[in-house]
């Protein structure tokens, strides 16, 4: 058995990388998901398997752009790992993709009722504690706008419901947030807690399968998501309903709603963009698209005040 780990693996790469003059900030979140992967699926120290890189690579709901940039990341790491003496598989890097933008789906106000419905009826296992976990899992999804990674990191102590806050760490953009919840959202939380986690360590995570000290892994969320559906009576195609379709209903329902308030979007966009944890105005602008798709009758009432930001689909090509 080496020596060395994989996470002082990725890292020596990290530091040869930076020196080499390269900013390397997006590789090196990949490889430091890539050693969490496999610190979670049990993959020992010492090689870099097939199998340990497909789970990574395509267990997920991945666009194929980002499947390729993990593959180029992953095959650094591969020879890396080689230049010290593990056994490492070379992933291949896929071509490039050139394929039309598939707009996100976003689930009807019955499709998430029926959704909802599907998921709330999991019957109790000794095997599992899915049917205690889910309900919550996904309303925090849906009710906080938040991404999946977002969600599975959350700790105990990330959660106040004594003020109804949660604190979100090592976002996807590298910054971390405090967002606020509503008032249901947050004594559905406490209620779960006091359940789920009867010691209540600050330390545990808020979301797990075997143990408190491991998350659910993503790939199991996707997988449920996806019986779920099926239970719902929703089809599942390319392109369309998954997990991150519910942080798309999230922003989704408060545009409607500030629309139909008659509030000034231009004022509540920033709002929504600090919210979400976009790095930029324009991730949240995108949403104002998927409404005027959705629902031409309320985004009507807003065009006049802010329709500079809506692209038309021609704009969104260029």
């Amino acid at each position: 058995m080496p020596e060395i780990t994989l996470p002082q693996l990725v890292a020596d790469l990290v530091a040869l990388r930076h020196t080499g003059g390269y900013r390397f900030t997006v590789q090196e979140r990949v490889l430091r998901q890539f050693a969490e992967h496999c610190w979670r699926e049990g993959y020992a120290d010492g090689s870099i398997t097939k199998e340990a890189l497909d789970g990574f690579l395509y267990s997920r709901h991945l666009r194929a752009s980002t499947v390729r940039r993990n593959q180029l990341a992953l095959r650094q790491l591969a020879k890396h790992a080689e230049a010290v003496g593990w056994n490492a598989y070379m992933p291949v890097a896929a071509a490039r993709v050139r394929a039309g933008h598939q707009p996100p789906y976003v689930l009807s106000d019955d499709e998430m009722r029926r959704l909802f419905t599907a998921i709330d009826c999991q019957a109790m296992s000794c095997y599992s504690n899915k049917a205690i976990v889910d309900p919550v899992l996904f309303r925090v999804l849906y009710g906080a706008g938040l991404r999946v990674s977002e969600a599975l990191k959350l700790t105990l102590s990330d959660v106040d419901t004594s003020v109804g806050t949660l604190r979100i760490r090592d976002s996807k953009n590298g910054e971390g947030r405090t967002i606020p919840i509503t008032g249901r959202l947050t004594a559905l939380l406490h209620a779960y807690i006091a359940a789920a986690h009867p010691t209540c360590d600050q330390d545990d995570h808020v979301f797990y399968s075997r143990s408190a000290d491991r998350p659910v892994n993503q790939a199991t969320v996707y997988m449920r998501f996806r019986d779920y559906l099926a239970d719902a009576g929703i089809p599942h195609f390319r392109g369309g309903p998954h997990p991150h379709s519910l942080r798309h209903g999230f922003a989704v329902a408060n545009l409607r709603r500030w629309a139909a308030e008659g509030s000034d979007l231009a004022v509540m966009l920033p709002y929504l963009a600090c919210y979400m944890g976009h790095a930029d105005l324009r991730g949240t602008q995108y949403y104002l698209r998927l409404t005027a798709d959705a629902y031409p009758e309320v985004i009507a009432k807003a065009e006049i005040r802010f329709g500079y930001v809506i692209p038309t689909p021609a704009e969104e090509k260029s």
